[in-house]
């Protein structure tokens, strides 16, 4: 698979998709999501997306496959939801008082009045508190299709048609494609048959873009669609902050994008306004609403202690080991008395390499280390373009981003544009930078995470 940066792959969805938008309009929904996932997969030469589709079948055969699973399929008693559901994909967190919590939904789920249901994503981690895992629903897939889901892959039917005598659809790329829309319609079949004639009102998750058939199954089902902010935004995501030309005279509504988007801070409000999908999509700031072990920790006493911190990033493993192993020797010799603390991604995969550096200087954290606590302690914090970069404002940590490393060169050039962090050579002592820049020039965390306010989600969630 090759390895490309974000400007190079929206470059690409730039060449591609304007010409292509008005083959992806369907009856009821605009597909440009699902051409723009196609799209980026093609491009980054991803195979392991291409699959077993059935669009080069009969119409009557896609239809009736159903039919022969639904006539094999044990029967299911499909389980009763409420009118508020969430769909979290259970990154947890240790409460306070004992056992684990949801990071982001914990705290709606103490402030909303509405009855609700907490689901956990089809990939999520089921550890915490919840009423319905969706990998015990799979059976639903099994179902015969409704007559409205039979209308939409007829109406899938006819897009492919038209987007394969597209001149800019080569034969590999419209395999892409029909992969993209099998991955997408069997999704809303899931979730088509989990909320049709339910009491279900709006549904939440924490992002709009792979979650098509989730929000195609609310569209048909009359429930309106909320996107809770899970992370960083930026000019230079692909699902972010769309240029005008990839989104003109297009029903957002209609094309799988959020009702209302609930964020952490002004700061984010104004990387969406410069984006063309934000027209419909009410932005509303609620404050930073993930849960902390530590709840008062702007409160607590900075404790600075000789440490630079490391926040490990989600599969950029070989790109954060490859830096430590030429961090230690420097601090070693230039700094014996500092210590190098690195805390891996909850969703790491290949902890064993980082634990086997095996350095004196090195210690590593997981799960059980507050990241608050570690920031309060932290006199320099080194990431690309990590979250904590922004977790970090207002702690009177030195962020640092190594620039122009790895295939994110441009999201790390973004957080010296944005005023997030100050720029690192890979090579460079970070230490010697601590009297070279003011931490008071970093945007202010107010900024990015306002205070928490639980009537925002209360007028958002518990009023039609």
């Amino acid at each position: 698979m090759k390895n490309h940066s974000f400007t190079a792959i929206n470059k690409h969805l730039l060449e591609v998709l304007p010409e292509l938008l008005p083959s992806l309009q369907g009856a009821r929904f605009h597909y440009l999501k699902i051409a723009q996932h196609a799209a980026v997969y093609h491009f980054m030469g991803s195979s392991q997306k291409l699959i077993a589709h059935r669009f080069n079948k009969p119409f009557i055969w896609q239809q009736h496959i159903y039919s022969l699973k639904a006539f094999r399929a044990k029967k299911h008693l499909r389980p009763a939801l409420n009118e508020l559901v969430l769909i979290d994909s259970g990154r947890a967190t240790p409460h306070a008082e004992g056992g684990m919590v949801s990071v982001y939904f914990q705290h709606m789920k103490e402030h909303v009045e509405t009855p609700l249901s907490h689901l956990i994503a089809l990939n999520g981690n089921n550890e915490i508190a919840h009423d319905l895992d969706l990998k015990s629903q799979l059976v639903l897939m099994q179902k015969s299709l409704h007559p409205d889901e039979v209308a939409l892959l007829k109406d899938i039917n006819k897009v492919l048609r038209q987007l394969k005598k597209h001149p800019k659809v080569s034969t590999e790329f419209w395999e892409y494609l029909a992969s993209a829309f099998h991955r997408f319609f069997e999704e809303f079949h899931l979730y088509f048959q989990l909320f049709k004639d339910q009491k279900i009102k709006k549904v939440v998750a924490t992002n709009h873009y792979h979650q098509e058939g989730l929000i195609a199954a609310c569209r048909m089902n009359k429930i309106k669609f909320f996107e809770l902010q899970h992370g960083l935004m930026s000019k230079c995501d692909i699902y972010y902050a769309y240029p005008e030309q990839v989104l003109p005279e297009i029903d957002l509504r209609e094309a799988f994008f959020a009702d209302n988007l609930f964020l952490y801070g002004e700061f984010w409000k104004g990387i969406l306004g410069q984006g063309g999908e934000q027209k419909n999509t009410q932005l509303e700031v609620a404050g930073d609403y993930v849960y902390k072990q530590v709840q008062n920790r702007d409160t607590l006493p900075l404790v600075k202690k000789n440490v630079i911190f490391i926040g490990a990033q989600k599969n950029m493993h070989f790109e954060y080991v490859a830096y430590l192993k030429q961090l230690l020797p420097l601090v070693e010799e230039k700094h014996p008395d500092w210590t190098v603390q690195v805390k891996l991604h909850p969703l790491e995969k290949k902890a064993d390499l980082y634990y086997a550096l095996e350095h004196p200087q090195l210690d590593i954290r997981w799960n059980e280390s507050d990241l608050s606590t570690l920031l309060r302690e932290a006199k320099i914090q080194i990431s690309v373009y990590s979250t904590t970069l922004y977790d970090a404002l207002g702690f009177e940590v030195l962020n640092l981003s190594i620039q122009n490393y790895t295939a994110y060169k441009d999201y790390a050039a973004e957080m010296i544009d944005m005023k997030i962090a100050f720029p690192l050579d890979f090579d460079a002592d970070p230490i010697a930078l601590l009297d070279d820049f003011s931490i008071s020039d970093l945007t202010p965390r107010e900024r990015v995470y306002s205070t928490f306010d639980p009537q925002v989600f209360k007028k958002g969630l518990d009023h039609d």
